[in-house]
């Protein structure tokens, strides 16, 4: 009897799940909503788990029993956070049979999407931020990760809250003038950022709307606006730092390592070799590694371990 798998990452924008047969492929993919429950509501997250999963394993009889299922979640930083999770979920999984259900913080499913090194680290800028790393001793360490009011320096949200005060400061003569207050206008469909404060309060904008102004920055950088530059040195500067305190943490600054880069913002330009110039200076037997699959593959790739 053929014997299956199920993997999810579960992040602040998106979940993606995949089920694959032990010993042979994926045979089923889903996408859905987010279900990191800094995120978005327990109600919302429990369904789109339930949506993601039910695509990925529609070609499948509603009686099969799934050896293991593993879950990077996005947000859960916490012994807490991560058994509210499990409850959630849990109980969001009732109809599916699965003899192992694993979750995990995101950051290792896109560690292992990128490296099998044991000596290594992921930097992940998406909606959030954080990084994670480990060493041949068993170490771990990490930096960031405990959500937007305390961290998430350097990702989408920051970058995109960035955006909405700098154009306000453009616009009430307390900054520089920028390109980001037509773009912000453009994005509201308003005429004027006087009434900006309604788009953003009534109702509150959540962390991914807010995360989604960053490409309004990068716009902006590409036409050379000054006040977007800086905006992006500062995030920068910051995804920079978390990397070094970890390297640090790990004692990984002077022997070979792996640093994973993982994340819509990594994806930049900018970042991307910034990150790659700045951290090979600080330990020049780093190899910077960007996956060529989504991190879902790396849940995956937990999932099959010791069933192959």
């Amino acid at each position: 009897m053929p014997k299956y798998v199920i993997a999810v990452d579960g992040g602040g924008t998106k979940t993606h799940a995949l089920c694959a047969e032990v010993g042979g492929g994926v045979i089923g993919e889903g996408v859905s909503g987010p279900t990191s429950l800094a995120a978005t509501t327990v109600g919302a997250a429990s369904f789109n788990l339930k949506e993601a999963i039910r695509q990925a394993t529609e070609k499948l009889p509603p009686e099969t029993i799934y050896e293991r299922l593993i879950m990077g979640l996005a947000g859960m930083d916490t012994a807490e956070e991560e058994k509210q999770a499990r409850a959630v979920f849990t109980d969001g999984l009732a109809h599916v049979q699965v003899n192992e259900f694993v979750l995990v913080n995101d950051t290792l499913i896109a560690l292992e999407s990128g490296s099998n090194d044991p000596n290594s680290l992921v930097v992940i800028a998406g909606t959030g931020s954080n990084c994670m790393g480990r060493n041949q001793e068993g170490q771990m360490a990490k930096a960031g990760g405990m959500d937007y009011l305390l961290t998430d320096q350097g990702s989408g949200y920051a970058i995109g809250r960035a955006v909405l005060r700098q154009a306000v400061k453009s616009f009430d003569g307390r900054g520089a003038k920028t390109e980001l207050e037509q773009y912000v206008c453009q994005h509201f469909r308003i005429e004027t950022l006087a009434d900006l404060k309604t788009k953003v309060y009534n109702p509150p904008l959540n962390k991914t709307e807010v995360a989604e102004l960053a490409q309004l920055a990068l716009r902006a950088y590409d036409q050379g606006d000054e006040v977007a530059k800086r905006i992006f040195e500062l995030a920068g500067d910051e995804l920079v730092c978390m990397a070094k305190a970890v390297l640090t943490k790990l004692n990984l600054l002077s022997r070979p390592a792996t640093c994973v880069l993982a994340g819509s913002i990594t994806k930049i330009s900018y970042f991307n070799e910034r990150l790659n110039r700045e951290l090979t200076a600080l330990n020049p037997q780093l190899t910077i590694a960007v996956p060529t699959q989504a991190p879902v593959h790396g849940a995956l790739e937990m999932a099959l371990r010791n069933l192959v």
